[in-house]
């Protein structure tokens, strides 16, 4: 599979800029989180929906919930309600390499959350850097041989599968594993 001049740089910056974060690892399951960050791809209202009634179970287990949707064109973000728990960034706001620059991207990656789960089925440079550089204690994806250096426990899901199905699977995983402290 060819890559783009632009995509294998932005893919080399973002395993060196990851291999310096500094975080608390730890297995984390759903019980045991108070702080919760999601990212996910917004390509299609369905999909929001399905995210959006995610976060509100996590939120009805008193769990504070920050989504965090990529889309792919700014004019979209006037779509979707603005929501305490939400904020978005579009391909305008990634730089030439696709790294997000963007002020609510920096502060979701800076913040330490218990866990950090990644909806993500599909490569999507932009939130593979938030992925990579967050500081979250646990960090959950979707598995492929790339993704192993990003996320500490990593969810296979044979394609055409759904994000409803990959949500339901994250939900039933980060419930049966054993938090370690």
């Amino acid at each position: 599979m060819l890559t783009s001049p632009r995509t294998s740089i932005g893919n080399y910056l973002l395993k060196r800029e990851s291999g310096k974060v500094n975080r608390n690892r730890s297995m984390i399951n759903l019980s045991g989180a108070k702080t919760i960050g999601i990212l996910y791809p917004l390509f299609a209202i369905p999909d929001y929906k399905q995210v959006e009634a995610f976060v509100s179970e996590l939120q009805q287990q008193h769990k504070e919930v920050k989504a965090l949707g990529y889309l792919q064109y700014k004019e979209l973000i006037s779509r979707f309600l603005p929501k305490l728990a939400y904020d978005f960034f579009s391909q305008q706001q990634v730089n030439w390499y696709y790294k997000p620059v963007n002020k609510k991207v920096h502060d979701f990656i800076r913040r330490d959350f218990d866990l950090l789960i990644d909806l993500t089925m599909e490569e999507h440079l932009p939130l593979k850097f938030i992925a990579g550089l967050s500081r979250a204690r646990c960090k959950v994806g979707r598995f492929s041989e790339e993704n192993a250096k990003f996320y500490d426990l990593m969810i296979k899901i044979d394609p055409p599968q759904r994000l409803q199905e990959f949500i339901s699977q994250v939900r039933h995983y980060l419930t049966i594993i054993r938090q370690h402290e």
